[in-house]
């Protein structure tokens, strides 16, 4: 007994410890899920204490796919957080992850968010660079809404680059694809004005007529693009116009609106104004002043990203050699543990053996020859039903073939008897209308109305043993045009006879309402239905 309690000791601790660790792992799984739901949402701004649990667990032990959403969504906290430099490296990782799993859409999601990141710093380089990557991995997924409004931002990024020519032919290949999905038509007008107004071979009338189109529409417009309309009209002659929607953005941003103090430097340099302009392109000189220390800072950011990866890196090994010992380490104890339970248990097991082989090998006999009898009753139960059941589809088939044959006889005496009538006319010099009496008279079996249809559907039941009553019984839905199209199947009128009848006007019409009928008939039980069926066929 003695012997025992280390074994189940170290059970114990093995059942804690996977408790724990699956403890952990679901507050992980959680609390990304979490996070990722925000963002769904529309959250911008997310405390960053919620994604710890996933950030202690699933860097060491989760695998590329998690790691990825991780990453991506750790960059998304510290880029609306400002943090630029921790965002690259928590960008960077994801993208590795994303990549060595091949999830496309989430590679194009994170070059976006980077390209992002690098236009609200002015770096343009780098903006073209990842919001080309996103566009890219877009396009192999073949997502055209993502790819779609992907191509109108590295228009936008090609514009900043003054990569005029790259710009004009995106443009022209996303521009329709915007114009039919109206989530993108806004936008698409947007940058597409844009272009006309400020690329070198743009058309300005084409840019104001755009922004005209926009505000008709009820398109939202922000300030920048405010400030752009102004300019459109002002190059297109409308002065008038464009000062007073400048002066309304003016007095609604007293602090200064750039876009609008660039188009106004631009309008006092067309002008000739030179006291003016200059005064305008002093502030543009310390804007850009402000834009060339952003730069710097990136760069000096993009040096930390590269250093933090390098770290990372490192810390990423460190972590891999620490699991690597502490997997060996807990290998060597269940090697320990399984040897001594194996040295204690031998000699009982040896001894126990061949008795539990012989039982068991027994027990599996019995139940194999249990089986195989089971088996065999199961066969021959299924062989005589299946004669039975032939037997039953032989003896009705035979009643029905002598019950057709009867009626084929009776029709051949009617036939019969309208030869006789017909010679009998020819000898007595009887009146046509007289033999057309006798003719109807032998015909009105078949006559449409409700009194010889009537006769013919008693005849069928007299000599078919109720077939029709068995149907209403079994489909209580079927309409009486169907009971009197089964009724001509079953005394065998073709579809044209039928379409006289019935009064259809096609043969065609006959032969669908057949095959609905048949469909119908078709759901029954089996031996229902194939009472029915052989019937009309």
């Amino acid at each position: 007994m003695k012997a025992k309690i280390p074994f189940f000791c170290c059970l114990l601790l093995a059942l804690v410890c996977c408790q724990r660790r699956d403890s952990l792992k679901r507050r992980a799984y959680e609390s990304l899920d979490t996070v990722v739901r925000l963002y769904e949402a529309g959250a911008d701004t997310i405390d960053a204490d919620l994604l710890a649990p996933a950030l202690a667990y699933f860097p060491s032990k989760g695998d590329a796919a998690t790691n990825a959403r991780l990453w991506y969504q750790w960059g998304l906290i510290t880029y609306y957080r400002g943090e630029y430099d921790q965002a690259i490296v928590s960008f960077e990782r994801a993208l590795l992850h994303a990549r060595a799993v091949g999830n496309r859409h989430l590679e194009g999601l994170i070059c976006r968010a980077m390209a992002d990141m690098y236009n609200r710093t002015y770096n343009i380089r780098e903006d073209t660079v990842y919001m080309r990557k996103a566009w890219q991995a877009f396009d192999a997924e073949e997502d055209s809404l993502y790819r779609a409004e992907t191509a109108l931002r590295l228009v936008g990024a090609y514009m900043n680059a003054r990569q005029w020519d790259k710009a004009d032919r995106l443009l022209q290949e996303v521009l329709p694809v915007c114009l039919r999905n109206g989530a993108l038509v806004g936008h698409g007008m947007n940058v597409y004005a844009s272009y006309q107004l400020t690329a070198p071979s743009g058309e300005p009338a084409l840019a104001a007529r755009c922004f005209e189109a926009m505000a008709a529409a009820g398109f939202p417009q922000d300030d920048d693009r405010l400030c752009d309309w102004g300019y459109a009209l002002y190059l297109t002659g409308e002065k008038d116009r464009a000062l007073r929607l400048w002066d309304s953005l003016d007095r609604q941003h007293p602090e200064g609106l750039v876009q609008l103090q660039y188009r106004q430097y631009n309008r006092y340099r067309l002008e000739g104004d030179a006291e003016k302009a200059l005064a305008l392109l002093e502030r543009s000189a310390l804007r850009q002043d402000s834009i060339l220390t952003t730069q710097a800072s990136e760069a000096v950011s993009r040096a930390q990203r590269d250093y933090l990866e390098a770290v990372a890196e490192g810390e990423r090994l460190a972590a891999a050699r620490e699991r690597d010992r502490e997997r060996a380490a807990w290998i060597i104890s269940a090697l320990v543990v399984v040897l001594l339970l194996l040295a204690g248990f031998a000699v009982w097991q040896e001894q126990r053996e061949r008795l539990v082989t012989v039982r068991l090998a027994l027990e599996e006999s019995q139940r194999m020859a249990k089986r195989l009898s089971e088996a065999e009753h199961r066969h021959i139960n299924k062989i005589e039903s299946l004669e039975r059941n032939v037997r039953t589809r032989e003896s009705s088939l035979e009643t029905i073939r002598a019950n057709y044959l009867d009626m084929l006889r009776d029709g051949y005496r009617r036939l019969g008897r309208l030869f006789e009538d017909k010679q009998f006319a020819e000898t007595q010099t009887m009146s046509e209308s007289v033999l057309y009496r006798r003719v109807c008279e032998t015909l009105k079996d078949i006559d449409g109305d409700s009194k010889g249809f009537q006769r013919l559907r008693d005849y069928i039941e007299d000599r078919l043993d109720h077939p029709i009553a068995s149907l209403q019984k079994d489909l209580p839905t079927l309409s009486d045009k169907d009971i009197r199209l089964f009724c001509y199947l079953v005394i065998g009128y073709d579809a044209p006879l039928i379409s006289a009848l019935m009064d259809t006007g096609k043969d065609s019409t006959v032969h669908t309402w057949k095959k609905r009928l048949v469909d119908r008939i078709r759901r029954l039980p089996v031996p229902k239905a194939r009472r029915y069926l052989d019937l009309i066929r």
